[in-house]
Protein backbone atom coordinates (compact mmCIF):
# COMPACT_ATOMS: atom_id res chain seq x y z
CA UNK A 1 0.00 0.00 0.00
CA UNK A 2 1.12 3.50 -0.70
CA UNK A 3 2.01 5.68 2.23
CA UNK A 4 -0.58 8.42 1.68
CA UNK A 5 -3.66 9.57 3.59
CA UNK A 6 -6.05 7.51 1.44
CA UNK A 7 -4.19 4.24 2.11
CA UNK A 8 -3.98 5.08 5.83
CA UNK A 9 -7.77 5.55 5.95
CA UNK A 10 -8.30 2.25 4.13
CA UNK A 11 -5.94 0.40 6.47
CA UNK A 12 -7.78 1.72 9.53
CA UNK A 13 -11.00 0.12 8.23
CA UNK A 14 -9.70 -3.47 8.30
CA UNK A 15 -12.09 -5.44 10.52
CA UNK A 16 -11.37 -9.09 9.71
CA UNK A 17 -8.53 -11.23 8.41
CA UNK A 18 -9.11 -14.53 6.61
CA UNK A 19 -6.38 -17.13 6.03
CA UNK A 20 -7.62 -20.37 4.51
CA UNK A 21 -10.42 -21.62 6.77
CA UNK A 22 -9.40 -19.31 9.64
CA UNK A 23 -11.18 -16.00 10.09
CA UNK A 24 -10.42 -13.45 12.79
CA UNK A 25 -12.12 -10.30 14.02
CA UNK A 26 -9.16 -7.97 14.46
CA UNK A 27 -8.11 -5.10 16.64
CA UNK A 28 -5.83 -2.93 14.54
CA UNK A 29 -2.68 -1.86 16.38
CA UNK A 30 -2.81 1.56 14.77
CA UNK A 31 -1.10 3.76 17.34
CA UNK A 32 1.98 3.71 19.55
CA UNK A 33 0.14 2.58 22.70
CA UNK A 34 -1.67 -0.32 20.99
CA UNK A 35 1.55 -1.45 19.31
CA UNK A 36 3.55 -1.22 22.56
CA UNK A 37 0.98 -3.07 24.67
CA UNK A 38 -0.19 -5.56 22.04
CA UNK A 39 -2.01 -8.43 23.74
CA UNK A 40 -0.46 -7.87 27.17
CA UNK A 41 -3.08 -7.75 29.93
CA UNK A 42 -5.79 -8.28 27.31
CA UNK A 43 -8.13 -11.19 26.63
CA UNK A 44 -9.47 -10.96 23.11
CA UNK A 45 -11.19 -14.34 23.04
CA UNK A 46 -11.19 -15.71 19.49
CA UNK A 47 -10.09 -12.38 17.99
CA UNK A 48 -6.64 -11.24 16.95
CA UNK A 49 -4.46 -8.14 16.90
CA UNK A 50 -3.15 -6.96 13.53
CA UNK A 51 0.07 -4.96 13.25
CA UNK A 52 0.88 -3.18 9.96
CA UNK A 53 4.33 -1.73 9.28
CA UNK A 54 6.89 -0.98 6.58
CA UNK A 55 8.58 -4.07 5.14
CA UNK A 56 11.22 -5.31 7.59
CA UNK A 57 12.28 -8.15 9.86
CA UNK A 58 10.49 -7.71 13.18
CA UNK A 59 11.13 -8.93 16.71
CA UNK A 60 8.42 -9.46 19.29
CA UNK A 61 8.14 -10.50 22.93
CA UNK A 62 5.54 -12.04 25.20
CA UNK A 63 6.64 -10.36 28.42
CA UNK A 64 3.73 -9.95 30.86
CA UNK A 65 1.53 -12.25 28.75
CA UNK A 66 -0.81 -14.58 30.62
CA UNK A 67 -1.16 -17.14 27.84
CA UNK A 68 0.78 -18.46 24.80
CA UNK A 69 0.16 -16.77 21.46
CA UNK A 70 0.32 -17.84 17.83
CA UNK A 71 1.93 -15.34 15.49
CA UNK A 72 1.54 -15.15 11.71
CA UNK A 73 3.88 -12.93 9.68
CA UNK A 74 2.48 -11.65 6.37
CA UNK A 75 4.07 -10.17 3.25
CA UNK A 76 2.41 -9.42 -0.09
CA UNK A 77 -0.86 -10.92 1.22
CA UNK A 78 0.78 -14.31 1.92
CA UNK A 79 1.83 -16.04 5.13
CA UNK A 80 5.64 -16.06 5.18
CA UNK A 81 6.41 -17.33 8.70
CA UNK A 82 4.59 -18.57 11.82
CA UNK A 83 5.44 -19.34 15.42
CA UNK A 84 3.90 -20.12 18.80
CA UNK A 85 5.31 -18.23 21.77
CA UNK A 86 4.75 -19.03 25.45
CA UNK A 87 4.76 -16.14 27.93
CA UNK A 88 8.08 -14.44 28.69
CA UNK A 89 9.82 -15.22 25.38
CA UNK A 90 11.26 -13.24 22.48
CA UNK A 91 11.21 -14.06 18.78
CA UNK A 92 12.84 -12.55 15.70
CA UNK A 93 11.16 -13.19 12.36
CA UNK A 94 13.65 -14.54 9.85
CA UNK A 95 11.69 -13.24 6.84
CA UNK A 96 10.74 -9.74 5.78
CA UNK A 97 7.09 -8.93 6.40
CA UNK A 98 4.64 -6.03 6.31
CA UNK A 99 2.05 -7.33 8.77
CA UNK A 100 1.80 -9.53 11.82
CA UNK A 101 -1.26 -11.23 13.29
CA UNK A 102 -1.22 -12.26 16.98
CA UNK A 103 -3.89 -14.37 18.65
CA UNK A 104 -4.38 -16.66 21.65
CA UNK A 105 -2.72 -19.99 20.84
CA UNK A 106 -5.11 -22.63 19.60
CA UNK A 107 -5.06 -26.00 17.91
CA UNK A 108 -3.97 -24.78 14.46
CA UNK A 109 -1.31 -26.29 12.19
CA UNK A 110 0.60 -23.04 11.71
CA UNK A 111 3.20 -24.60 9.39
CA UNK A 112 0.43 -25.57 6.96
CA UNK A 113 -0.51 -21.89 6.65
CA UNK A 114 2.83 -20.83 5.13
CA UNK A 115 2.20 -19.64 1.58
CA UNK A 116 -1.56 -19.25 2.14
CA UNK A 117 -3.27 -16.14 0.81
CA UNK A 118 -4.31 -13.56 3.41
CA UNK A 119 -7.53 -11.61 2.82
CA UNK A 120 -8.16 -8.34 4.62
CA UNK A 121 -11.89 -7.70 5.02
CA UNK A 122 -13.17 -4.14 5.48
Amino acid sequence: MQNNSKSVKIRKKIRKVKIGELEFDVILADNFIKRAIGLMMRDIGDGAMLFLYKKRKVSIHTFFMRYPIDVIFIDENRVVETTTLPPWRTYSCKRYSTAMLEFKSRDVDLEALIGEEVKFIF
